[in-house]
């Protein structure tokens, strides 16, 4: 089935929105352009918005929580990392997309700003991340009833903290949920990196290599590292994973990021649920509020979450 007029129109913006992209790597203005993604969704009524400071490891992290009308935030919540490549992005510009989430999971949802490279070098993002975690732990929410969610780069954090509390000796998540995760930071070659570079409308292989070249080089990592590409983590760690939630979207070059890391969990025992969005854009699910096919993605992942730590 083709994609509606409405999810159409995420291509349209991804195309207007690289067309600008500044070429001399200003990542200043990068941001203030992709903060506009947030163009293309609908505000979700009934869904309050505040800020609050988590103390990390020696910064400040900024968050926002999202709460919809009537959710029980003494029970059970989301913790969400936005994408934009490690460099770009934030829980404003995702925030229509995270309120959707919210209320179709009729739970509150904490959206961590991370911070960015190439500033901030791997494990900053993550350590972030972490931070806003153990908040969580620490404010009485039990570990089994938070989600680990995020799209693209904020998508493979959703499996790096799982394994980050695995090495740390932290209760692991009760779930995770990825939107077109990007979980392999070492390659950008083969597969539908290959296959969809016609297709796909804001991603290609030299982007996709600036973006994880500014998120390790001057690290103390290697792209390899398993907290940086979690696809390659061990058996062992792996096994110990959440049960996983993975939309796919079906131009993205991403793509079969999401398909192996789904047949990763399967092998280890891992529960997993992988859904292809046929002819659909990178995180066809910006489109939320906009695009039938986004609505229903949320809403199926709304489902799956409600039965993995409640409503």
């Amino acid at each position: 089935m083709s994609p509606s007029k409405e999810s159409q129109a995420l291509g349209e913006h991804f195309e207007k929105l690289i067309s600008n992209f500044p070429q001399d790597g200003n990542h200043i203005l990068e941001r203030a352009l992709y903060e506009q993604v947030r163009e293309v969704a609908t505000e979700a009524p009934g869904v309050t918005i505040e800020d609050m400071i988590i103390p990390g490891d020696g910064v400040n992290v900024p968050c926002k929580w999202f709460k919809p009308e009537g959710s029980s935030s003494a029970k059970h919540t989301i913790l969400f990392m936005h994408g934009g490549g490690f460099s770009f992005g934030s829980p404003d510009g995702h925030r229509k997309l995270t309120a959707h989430l919210a209320k179709a999971c009729h739970c509150p949802l904490l959206s961590v700003h991370y911070r960015l490279s190439p500033e901030h070098k791997f494990p900053a993002a993550l350590d972030d991340c972490i931070a806003a975690y153990q908040h969580l732990l620490s404010t009485g929410y039990q570990s089994h009833k938070i989600v680990v969610a995020g799209d693209s780069c904020g998508g493979g954090l959703s499996a790096s903290v799982p394994l980050a509390t695995i090495k740390r000796g932290l209760p692991i998540p009760g779930a995770s949920m990825s939107l077109s995760p990007w979980y392999d930071l070492t390659t950008q070659e083969g597969g539908t990196m290959e296959s969809n570079k016609e297709h796909d409308l804001i991603n290609t292989a030299p982007f996709v290599k600036m973006l994880s070249d500014r998120y390790v080089e001057g690290s103390r990592a290697e792209k390899s590292d398993p907290l940086v590409s979690p696809l390659l983590a061990s058996d062992e760690d792996t096994k110990q994973l959440p049960p996983t939630w993975i939309s796919v979207a079906g131009y993205d070059m991403l793509r079969d990021h999401g398909e192996r890391m789904a047949e990763k969990l399967r092998g280890a025992g891992v529960e997993v649920v992988v859904e292809e969005q046929e002819q659909q854009q990178h995180v066809m699910e910006f489109m939320a509020g906009n695009a039938p096919e986004a609505n229903e993605s949320i809403e199926r992942i709304a489902e799956w979450v409600k039965k993995k730590v409640g409503e």
